[in-house]
């Protein structure tokens, strides 16, 4: 089966601190990776090349559909892979329903079909205005506005910073959801908890520093000596669980 992304020997940097030194890795349909590492490791940078946008020092090759990122005009791009940021600047205090409106790209529709405003609690915010959310709901927003953009590629940083426990499994389980409805479609994602990852994710992708990195099925991630080695510290299992010692 064709990747929808590959990493082919993919160096990153910020100045002379190299963030990943020759990543070579597959992201299929069906997947839900999760990037993992300490603050500052890298994975804005690498969420940032991976849909194509400047980082400050990179070499290697990203491949989309077996196609170099380079060689995809910026219209086809978009139907192809969306990118959420940590924390969306607004320029404009726009409501939601008109930037859900403004953000679809497919023209068939694809991206209205591909999102329920309800799974993502922010249907009652139709006529909100941006600035005016809190902190949670303008992150589902963003969730939203990436899956409405009707690119099988989502790329989104740290999607659960600003959600409180409810909503951290109702991100959890519209992921799932979002990624088994149609066919063909990956979610890359970032996340700092755990507990978290481990419902989210099918996959993990970890940054340990100094440019190594470590990938596989969740299960095969996080157990106790890996954890241990990408953040630090001691980790013990609770119920299912894994939590900083």
């Amino acid at each position: 089966m064709s990747a929808l992304i590959e990493t082919r020997k993919l160096d990153l940097w910020a100045g002379e601190r190299q963030l990943v030194r020759e990543l070579s890795w597959r992201v299929h349909a069906g997947e839900r990776w999760c990037l993992i590492g300490r603050n500052a490791v890298g994975k804005s940078s690498l969420l940032r090349a991976l849909a194509g946008l400047p980082v400050a020092g990179r070499a290697g090759e990203v491949i989309w559909l077996q196609r170099d990122q380079g060689d995809w005009p910026a219209a086809e791009a978009a139907c192809f892979r969306a990118w959420m940021p940590q924390q969306p600047a607004d320029r404009f205090a726009l409501p939601v329903h008109r930037l859900l409106d403004l953000s679809v790209v497919q023209p068939d529709g694809a991206g209205q079909q591909g999102i329920d405003l309800a799974q993502l609690d922010i249907a009652e915010l139709g006529d909100r205005v941006l600035t005016r959310l809190s902190g949670g709901e303008r992150q589902r927003v963003a969730i939203a506005q990436a899956a409405v953009q009707g690119a099988p590629l989502l790329l989104l940083d740290e999607p659960i910073a600003f959600q409180d426990p409810a909503h951290q499994g109702l991100v959890a389980r519209w992921a799932a959801d979002w990624v088994t409805r149609r066919p063909g479609r990956a979610l890359v994602m970032s996340s700092h908890d755990m507990h978290w990852v481990a419902r989210a994710a099918t996959h993990v992708l970890a940054l340990l520093g100094e440019g190594r990195w470590r990938a596989g099925p969740v299960a095969e991630v996080l157990q106790s000596e890996p954890l241990r080695e990408i953040f630090n510290c001691e980790w013990v299992s609770a119920a299912g669980s894994w939590l900083p010692a």
